[in-house]
């Protein structure tokens, strides 16, 4: 059985002791790797952790998933269906295993997708990206035409954006992003970095170009914002 590179547990950034969502690290060699700890049992999927640190059963946890084809880590919302113990004479090793919500149902298509090279492997990213559902609206730069889309994570370097109303790459778009409870939008520029055709999974990843530090500031904080509302409703 091919094993998780990486395990460890940290708590989200702003969380004190005993609050907020385990975030289960796992770090594989290969996409075939990936594939050999996905649990296809589960019936929306998961993964198998291989760690001897308690892990309680029905534990709401959020899985940081990485595997070279992927380009950077993808954060799925998770619980943990069952453990077990290790069976040394098997060679089986001690581990939980943690199964995706319903919700998380594009993001597995997505991983599944890259690991079986279904979807080209997506650049590299400098910050992690926060799973969320925000509505937004975009436009094409210097056209007047608005257009409605959902946001479906987002971090200081850019945003997935579903709609089925792709742009090709290189495109400069202009993002009005109103983080729940927000005032005003808050509008981001950027060009599209790449584009997914599945049908009825249409979209494009966006990636952000602030022009001034009190843009990159701001889309910083909302961001926080977003992560910290994120965790709370998960808890």
């Amino acid at each position: 059985m091919t094993a998780v590179q990486d395990f460890a547990t940290t708590a989200p950034k702003g969380c004190g002791k005993g609050e907020g969502v385990r975030i289960l690290k796992a770090r594989y060699r290969s996409a075939k790797d990936f594939l050999g700890a996905y649990q296809g049992s589960f019936p929306y999927g998961g993964l198998f952790f291989p760690t001897r640190e308690h892990v309680t059963v029905g534990e709401l946890v959020l899985a940081e998933v990485r595997f070279p084809e992927l380009g950077d880590r993808l954060l799925v919302r998770s619980f943990v269906a069952w453990r077990r113990s290790a069976r040394v004479r098997e060679g089986t090793p001690a581990g939980v295993g943690v199964e995706f919500l319903a919700s998380e149902a594009r993001k597995r298509t997505f991983l599944l997708g890259v690991a079986r090279g279904e979807i080209p492997s997506v650049t590299a990213r400098n910050h992690r990206r926060i799973p969320v559902s925000l509505p937004v609206a975009w436009q094409v730069k210097d056209e007047r035409a608005r257009l409605a889309a959902v946001v479906e994570d987002i971090g200081p370097g850019g945003a997935f954006l579903r709609t089925a109303e792709n742009r090709p790459v290189g495109t400069s778009v202009v993002v009005e992003i109103t983080p729940p409870g927000g005032a005003a939008p808050l509008a981001v520029e950027g060009r599209v970095a790449w584009a997914r055709e599945d049908p009825g999974n249409e979209g494009f990843g966006v990636e952000f170009r602030c022009r001034d530090t009190g843009g990159l500031r701001r889309l910083k904080e909302m961001c926080r914002r977003l992560e910290r509302l994120d965790t709370q409703a998960s808890v």
